[in-house]
C-alpha cells in the first residue's frame, strides 16, 4: 500500500500538480484501486469534515489582523525601535534586520510575510551601508522563520487543529524558542560582520530617543500580548481572540496611527479570503488522506517499523528531526503538518513525548524548511526584493540554518525551553 501511495504521490508532484490535488487523487486512485464504491463516495463528505473544526475559524482573522497591521505601515516603527535598541552593536543593520522580525512575527505569525515586509526595508538599507547583497538577504530570509514560532503562529493553529492540542499551549511554548533563534542569529551576524568588516560599531541613540521609539512601537507589540492575555485570562477563546486581534488592528490603523485608509480594506479582505481559501482547501483535502492512512492503520506501521530500528526517545527525535528537514526543503509546511502530524505525533506520545512539545518540534523543523534550498518559500521572497540568486543566497544563508538548527536540537533534547511557560500556566 505505501509502495503505491508513494508510487502516485511522486510522479503527480513531478508533473506539477498542486499537493491538495495530489492528495484527493492519490485517496481516490487507491479507492478506485479496492472496488468499493461506498468507500469512493464518502470522499467529498470526509473533505467537508476536515474543515468544521471551530478553531480554524481563527485562522482567517489572524491573517487578516496581519494583513491590516501591515497595510497600516508600522514597519518603519518597529524598524526604528530595533535600531534603538541593537543598532549600536557590530552589524547594527543585521542585528536590527533580525529584531524586527521577532517584533513582527507576533503580529502577523507568517515568515513569508515577515520577509517581504521588513526586506523590503531593510535589503536595500543594508546594501547601501555596505553590507553584501547575498549576506542581506541571508539575514532576512534566515531571521523571517521565527514568524510561525512567536505567537500569533498560523502554522501551530493548523496543527492545534488537526492534532486537537492546545493553542494556548503552543503558544506560550513558542516564546522561548522564538527568543534563542533570535539570539543564535545575532551570535552569527556579529560573528560574520566581525570577519567581512559590516557595519562600523555606532553610538547608542540615548535613553529618550530610545523611549520615544519604544512609546511609538508598543501600540503594535501590545498585540501578541492581547492575545495571549486575553487567552490565559480567560477572557476570550483563541479563535475570539483573532476576532479581538482584527479589530484591535483597525483601532490602531486608524485612530492611533492613522496610516489605514478606507481604501485599503478592500485589498485586506481580497488577501485574507485568498489566503484563507487556499489553507482550507488544503485541509479539506489533506482530510480525505488522514481518511485513507487510518482506514489502512498506516500509523501503527510506521509504529512497528521506528520501534523496530530504535526504543530510545532521542534517537526516534532525531529521525523525526532529520525527517522533518528533508520534508520542509521540498514540501509545503502546511502540507506536512496537515499529513505528517497525525502520522508521527502518535508515534512520539509513545515514547512519552509531551504533545505541546513534539507541536513544537513539528513547527520549528517546518519552519527552517522555509529557509532552506531548493524549495524554500522565504528564499525565493528574498530573492525577488534582493535580485540575488538563488544559489548565492543558499550559500550565504548557510551559517544561519546551522545556527537554527543548534536551537532546534537545544529544544528537542532540553523540553525545558518548549515547556516552561505551558507548564508554568497549567497547560501541560
Amino acid at each position: 500500500m505505501i509502495a503505491f501511495l508513494v508510487g502516485s504521490f511522486i510522479p503527480m508532484l513531478v508533473l506539477g500538480v498542486p499537493i491538495a490535488f495530489c492528495l484527493v487523487l492519490m485517496t481516490i486512485f487507491v479507492f478506485i484501486d479496492i472496488g468499493d464504491p461506498r468507500l469512493f463516495m464518502q470522499i467529498p463528505q470526509r473533505m467537508f469534515t476536515g474543515t468544521e473544526n471551530l478553531l480554524l475559524l481563527a485562522i482567517p482573522f489572524f491573517i487578516m489582523a496581519g494583513e491590516i497591521m501591515n497595510r497600516a505601515g508600522i514597519t518603519e516603527k518597529l524598524m526604528t525601535l530595533s535600531k534603538s535598541l541593537v543598532g549600536w552593536i557590530r552589524g547594527g543593520l543585521a542585528h536590527t534586520n533580525i529584531m524586527a522580525s521577532m517584533f513582527f512575527a507576533g503580529i502577523t505569525g507568517s515568515a513569508v510575510s515577515d520577509t517581504v515586509a521588513v526586506g523590503g526595508v531593510m535589503i536595500p538599507a543594508m546594501k547601501e551601508n555596505g553590507y553584501s547583497e547575498e549576506f542581506s538577504a541571508a539575514v532576512t530570509a534566515s531571521s523571517s522563520v521565527i514568524g510561525p514560532i512567536i505567537p500569533p503562529s498560523i502554522p501551530m493553529l493548523l496543527y492545534a487543529s488537526v492534532m486537537n492540542v492546545s493553542i494556548a499551549g503552543l503558544f506560550l511554548g513558542g516564546m522561548l524558542p522564538g527568543i534563542l533563534v533570535a539570539l543564535a542569529l545575532m551570535v552569527t551576524v556579529y560573528i560574520i560582520a566581525v570577519r567581512n568588516g559590516y557595519g562600523e560599531r555606532t553610538p547608542f541613540v540615548g535613553f529618550v530617543r530610545l523611549l520615544l521609539a519604544i512609546l511609538h512601537g508598543v501600540p503594535a507589540l501590545m498585540l501578541p500580548a492581547l492575545i495571549l492575555g486575553g487567552i490565559l485570562g480567560g477572557f476570550f477563546s483563541p479563535t475570539q481572540a483573532s476576532a479581538v486581534a482584527v479589530m484591535y488592528g483597525l483601532v490602531i490603523g486608524f485612530i492611533f496611527y492613522r496610516s489605514l485608509k478606507l481604501s485599503d480594506i478592500g485589498p485586506i479582505l481580497a488577501h485574507t479570503v485568498k489566503t484563507t481559501a487556499m489553507i482550507m482547501f488544503l485541509l479539506a483535502c489533506a482530510k480525505s488522506f488522514s481518511w485513507l492512512v487510518s482506514y489502512f492503520n498506516l500509523v501503527e506501521y510506521l509504529a512497528v517499523l521506528f520501534v523496530t530500528i530504535t526504543e530510545n526517545k532521542y534517537v526516534f527525535l532525531m529521525l523525526v528531526n532529520v525527517l522533518f528537514l528533508i520534508v520542509g526543503m521540498f514540501l509545503d509546511m502546511g502540507f506536512a503538518i496537515i499529513v505528517l502530524g497525525p502520522l508521527l505525533a502518535p508515534i512520539a506520545y509513545q515514547y512519552g513525548v509531551d504533545p505541546i512539545h513534539f507541536g513544537l518540534i513539528t513547527c520549528m523543523n517546518l519552519t527552517i524548511g522555509l529557509a532552506t534550498p531548493p524549495l524554500g518559500l522565504v528564499l525565493f521572497a528574498a530573492c525577488g526584493i534582493s535580485n540575488v540568486s538563488l544559489a548565492r543566497i543558499s550559500w550565504a544563508i548557510l551559517p544561519f540554518i546551522v545556527a537554527e538548527i543548534l536551537v532546534l536540537l537545544l529544544i528537542t533534547y532540553v523540553p525545558f525551553f518548549t515547556m516552561y511557560f505551558p507548564r508554568l500556566f497549567g497547560y501541560a
